[in-house]
C-alpha cells in the first residue's frame, strides 16, 4: 500500500493534544463572542448543539495537530544529522 505512506507523516504527540484544546477553545472563544454580540443587540441566543461541534473541534484539531507533530518529529531527525529541512521532509515523505 504504496499510495498511504504520506499519510506516514501523522504521528501523535504533544502538538496533537495542543492541537484539540487550541481548536476546541477556538471554537468557545467564537460563540462566546456570537454570544456577547447577540446579547447586546437584545435578540435571542444561538440555539447550536454546542457539544457536537465541540466534537467536530476535537477531531479537526486532532489532525491539525498529528499533522504539525509529524513535521515536528521529522524535523527534528533531520536537524539531529545536520541536512536542509525542505529536501529531508521530501525525502521522508516519498520513502
Amino acid at each position: 500500500m504504496e499510495f498511504l505512506k504520506p499519510l506516514s507523516i501523522f504521528t501523535f504527540g504533544a502538538y496533537s493534544a495542543a492541537g484539540v484544546a487550541a481548536m476546541i477553545a477556538l471554537y468557545f472563544l467564537f460563540y462566546g463572542a456570537r454570544c456577547m454580540d447577540l446579547w447586546m443587540k437584545r435578540q435571542p441566543m444561538p440555539s447550536d448543539r454546542v457539544w457536537a461541534y465541540v466534537v467536530i473541534a476535537a477531531v479537526l484539531g486532532l489532525i491539525a495537530g498529528s499533522f504539525v507533530q509529524g513535521l515536528a518529529d521529522i524535523y527534528a531527525g533531520c536537524a539531529a544529522y545536520g541536512q536542509p529541512v525542505g529536501p529531508c521532509l521530501f525525502q521522508q515523505i516519498v520513502q
